[in-house]
Parts: C-alpha cells; sequence; structure tokens
C-alpha cells in the first residue's frame, strides 16, 4: 500500500485472476471466460482510489433530502415529488380517519360528562357521616362518633339554663362595661391546644350546652371535627398498677412524686364537604340538634345529630355554577336563611320551604364575604364587600324585587346605606343587642357603629354613615393564613365585646371603645396565628383560637378556681 490509499482496482484484478485459474483447472473453461467478462464491466465502473468521492454523512443527506423536496415543491406545476416508499405504510397505519377522529372525541366528552355526574352527584347527594378515625392523632372512630352524636341529639337547652343573670338585652344598647371585663380576663390562661383537624382551619363555631365545651372546626379540605375539652387539662388518673416515680429530685431512689398527665380531651373528624374549604359553622336558633356547615363546593349542608345524616340545605349551583358560599346566618326564628358567595349574590331560603323555592339577587359584582342578620330587626342585614365597602339592607325591600332586577335598581330601593374602606372590608356583624355593628378590613383597622335597629328611615336619611371608633388591628394575613374577622361575644353574662385573631399569634379581646381587654398568648406552646376564633355562647370566660396547623387552643379560668366555685 506504501502508506497511499487502499487499490481497489489491482485487488479485483488479483481476484478475478484467481477465480479464472480455479474455474480453468476444475473444468469450467466458459465459466471462466463469463467471470472475465464481469470483472472487466466492474472495473471499469468501479471508480479509482484516489478520484472517488467520500460517502456523505447521515446528516448532510437529510439535508440534501429536504432541499430536494423543497425544491420539487417550488417546481413547474408537472412536476412529481418523490416520496420514500418505506414510509408510506407507517403512515397509513398510524393516520385516522375523520370517522375514527369523531368516534374518539365523542367517547371522550361521554367520558367526561359521566365523570362530573357522578362528582355532581356525590356532592349533592344525602350521606351518612363517617368518622376519619386516625386523620388526626389520637382522632376516635365511628362507634365513638355515633354514641356523641346521639348525646347531644338529646341536648334540651330548657334543661340547662344559663347562670349569672344576662348583661345586655336585644334591642337595647347596653354599658360598654370595660372594667367588668378587664377583670375577668385577667385570670384566663391556656387550658389545652391539640390538632384536631388535617388542614387550616377555616371556620369554627361552638356548642351551646352551658355544662360541656363542645368546639366544632372547618377546614380547608371540606373536614368538620368535634373537640370535647370539657375535661382538657385535668388531671389523668394514673392506671393500676403504675408505680411511683422511683427516681427523686436529687437523683436518688427513694418515694419521688409520679410525673403528672394530663387530659386532652376527645375527638372526632369528617368528610362533610367534597374537598373544599369550609367558609363557616352555625347552629340553627333553637335547634342545637343539628349543625350547618357552608362551603367553596357551592353548597350549604345540615348533619343531623339524630341520624347522623348530612343533606343539602343550599345549591348555589343552580344560579351559578361553582359559585363560593362564604357566609350565612339565620334570623331570630331560625326559618330564614341568607347566605353570599363569591359573584356578588344574596341568597333567600324559607326553611318552612322546598331547596327549589330559594331565590338569588346580585346585589355587587364582586364577593360578598359576610353577611349578617340583625337580632333585634330581622329585616336588617349587614354584607362585607371585596370592593372595600360594608352596606346595611332592608331585606323585607330586598325580598319584593324580582331575581333578575338590575345591581341599581336593587341599590336604589332595598339599600340602605353603605360606608367604604380603605381597603377590603372582610365581616361586618351586629353584636347580640343589635345596637352595635363592628367591621374588619385589610386597612388594618376595626370599626364600631351604634344603630338603632328600629328605625330603619332614620338610618336610611343619614347622609354619612361614620363609625364612632376605628382602631388598629393587623389584618394583613398573606397567603396561608385565613382571614381574620371580629367577631362579637354572645354569652348573656359578660358586656358584648369582640375577639379576633392576631398575627402577633395570639386571641385578641376588645371593649366596643377600642380598649384591649386580653391578649391571649402563651410563647412555650402557640406557634401558629389562631386566625379563627370563637367563644363559649353560655359559658363565660372561655375562648378558643384555630390556625393553619389544624391545631386548636382552648384559653379558660385555672382548673383550681372552677373546682373551688363547683
Amino acid at each position: 500500500m506504501d502508506g497511499q490509499g487502499f487499490d481497489f482496482s489491482a485487488f479485483r484484478n488479483r481476484q478475478s485472476k484467481q477465480n479464472e485459474h480455479l474455474l480453468a483447472e476444475t473444468g469450467h473453461a466458459e465459466s471462466a471466460s463469463a467471470a472475465r467478462e464481469l470483472a472487466k464491466k466492474a472495473t471499469a465502473k468501479a471508480p479509482s482510489s484516489s478520484t472517488a468521492k467520500p460517502k456523505a454523512t447521515a446528516r448532510k443527506r437529510k439535508v440534501d433530502a429536504l432541499a430536494a423536496g423543497y425544491d420539487a415543491a417550488d417546481s413547474s406545476e408537472g412536476s412529481v415529488r418523490r416520496s420514500s416508499r418505506r414510509s408510506q405504510p407507517m403512515r397509513a397505519v398510524n393516520s385516522q380517519t375523520e370517522q375514527e377522529r369523531a368516534d374518539i372525541e365523542k367517547r371522550n366528552k361521554e367520558e367526561e360528562e359521566a365523570r362530573r355526574a357522578e362528582e355532581n352527584r356525590a356532592k349533592h347527594a344525602d350521606r351518612k357521616v363517617e368518622a376519619n378515625e386516625g386523620g388526626t392523632r389520637d382522632a376516635l372512630g365511628q362507634a365513638a362518633l355515633d354514641d356523641e352524636f346521639r348525646r347531644l341529639a338529646l341536648y334540651d337547652p330548657a334543661q340547662h339554663p344559663t347562670t349569672g343573670g344576662s348583661e345586655w338585652e336585644r334591642g337595647k344598647k347596653p354599658p360598654l362595661g370595660t372594667k367588668k371585663l378587664l377583670n375577668f380576663a385577667e385570670n384566663l390562661e391556656l387550658r389545652s391546644i391539640v390538632k384536631v383537624i388535617p388542614e387550616r382551619i377555616y371556620s369554627m363555631v361552638v356548642h351551646p350546652d352551658s355544662t360541656r365545651d363542645l368546639v366544632f372546626a372547618g377546614d380547608k379540605s371540606g373536614y368538620i371535627s368535634l373537640w370535647d375539652c370539657t375535661d382538657a387539662g385535668r388531671p389523668v388518673e394514673p392506671k393500676a398498677g403504675t408505680p411511683k416515680n422511683p427516681v427523686g429530685d436529687d437523683g436518688e431512689e427513694g418515694e419521688g412524686e409520679a410525673e403528672v398527665e394530663t387530659s386532652y380531651g376527645r375527638w372526632w373528624n369528617w368528610k362533610a364537604h367534597r374537598s373544599n374549604s369550609v367558609s363557616l359553622l352555625k347552629f340553627r336558633p333553637g335547634q342545637p340538634g343539628s349543625i350547618y356547615s357552608s362551603a367553596y363546593d357551592g353548597t350549604l349542608r345540615v348533619t343531623h345529630f339524630e341520624t347522623g345524616m348530612s343533606e343539602e340545605v343550599i345549591n348555589g349551583d343552580h344560579w351559578e355554577e361553582n359559585a363560593l358560599i362564604h357566609s350565612f346566618d339565620f334570623d331570630p326564628t331560625g326559618n330564614q336563611l341568607w347566605a353570599s358567595d363569591n359573584d356578588g349574590g344574596l341568597i333567600w331560603r324559607d326553611m318552612r320551604q322546598p331547596m327549589a323555592d330559594a331565590k338569588r339577587w346580585n346585589i355587587d359584582y364582586y364577593k360578598v364575604g359576610s353577611v349578617n342578620i340583625n337580632q333585634a330587626n330581622p329585616n336588617l342585614a349587614a354584607t362585607a364587600h371585596l370592593k372595600r365597602f360594608m352596606a346595611l339592607w332592608d331585606l323585607e325591600k330586598l325580598q319584593g324585587l324580582p331575581e333578575d332586577a338590575t345591581r341599581d335598581e336593587i341599590v336604589e330601593k332595598a339599600q340602605i346605606v353603605q360606608h367604604e374602606h380603605e381597603k377590603a372590608c372582610s365581616s361586618a356583624y351586629f353584636d347580640p343587642t343589635g345596637t352595635r355593628l363592628a367591621s374588619t378590613s385589610y386597612d388594618d383597622s376595626i370599626r364600631v357603629w351604634d344603630l338603632d335597629p328600629s328605625n330603619l328611615a332614620a338610618l336610611r336619611k343619614t347622609t354619612t354613615f361614620k363609625p364612632v371608633k376605628r382602631f388598629a388591628h393587623n389584618c394583613q394575613v398573606g397567603r396561608y393564613v385565613t382571614v381574620l374577622r371580629a367577631r362579637w361575644s354572645t354569652v348573656p353574662s359578660l358586656p358584648p365585646h369582640v375577639h379576633i385573631g392576631s398575627m402577633e399569634r395570639s386571641v385578641d379581646l376588645y371593649s366596643p371603645d377600642g380598649t384591649s381587654i386580653a391578649h391571649l398568648y402563651d410563647p412555650d406552646y402557640i406557634t401558629a396565628v389562631p386566625a379563627v376564633t370563637a367563644c363559649h355562647p353560655t359559658r363565660p370566660d372561655r375562648y378558643y383560637g384555630g390556625s393553619a396547623s389544624g391545631k386548636i387552643s382552648f384559653w379558660a379560668p385555672p382548673l383550681a378556681s372552677e373546682e373551688k366555685e363547683e
């Protein structure tokens, strides 16, 4: 080869001569002659080693092929573009006809409709309450929940009257009672804190039983929990045969005292709504045998303790698909139910009539965060709006309007007065007397108004509905903390006052004049903001805070003082 390229022609000649020689020796002279002729032709066609053109790379061949295709497309009308025969069968196998595509699309549509129909059925159907045993640590099971429900169903308010008299009366403005509030708040302490529900708490309410502490909470995923914390914080009797601590405080063996174990109470949780936040929990006036819950799945449901069944009360999808119900309230009789949603709707249902007879009016174009009925005048309602204002409404006039009335017509005929905040208004609630109103806003303020619920005409003539008191409270909750709302205590033995969660991880109590009554916080145990607060409706000195971790903190007087009173 002499360091040069391989001489292909010489190699072919040598091979041909060898083949001829072998054929001649075996007596196949004619075959040898034919082989010689073929070798000459092959030699003539074969390129020389010095002039052979190197084979193009795969990438280069692909580019050339594409270029050839583009040239063919741009050539004269009569030219024919050639394509690979091997790719044609593959395209025939993979391609879909128009009919096949239509059939697939139809099948997918039918499957999606069936899935939605099943979800819709599950969302609106009556269902049995099923305990989520172990859903949180030590959560009890179905048998214990059924027993507790039966006990709640037998509760009779007439057999458990409240004690201590009443500090207020509906329709009459009570004294501030700031001094009394300050005195009672001095002895409040953290009794217990427990994780009772899987996700972030959105709502809480306390059962009116004056002999027990029963807290209901709703979370982000549609669960409702019940925590019986009546005995929380009390010492637990040691089990039989448990020895005393064999080591004394000084490390020497002796009769040291055993560590005192305290009770955390009992708790359950169950799935009440279809994976949507439970926005509000409430008991119907005079009917503590069932609990009502609204959720962001657009439904409002009632759970009956006697039967353990849950049924739908309002279906928001009837008017707006996927409407989020944010709030609801009853009139003093419990027969009139009002609810607000995120599409600016105000829904009304007479509980004595079928659900299909419910009505809805568009009082706003945006979310109505809360609705509250005045307990001294059930025709007066307060609403809180995303677009910064709080409004008072004449419900009797609203009910006289058709459902398709325009918003301007509704405001003109049914709205009494409104007050604009500097930022979104998150809540507006009347006190239990109906003579005061408190609103909460993202402008970091709590406002308090005085009003006469019996004189709506005077309210309507008011040109400037200004609060009598405005005091600061940080309401910048961010994304992972439930909205803060100032709510009124309804316990009869104390002057009306508001309770609200604080970004400083405390439960704050305020007098109507803005005086800070208490700042309930324990740095050793409270690690999250108790954004949702509640108080016992019939027992004084009991407050509860629910956080994003699913924990509830329980504040009450020291056990020693309660046992002494007993």
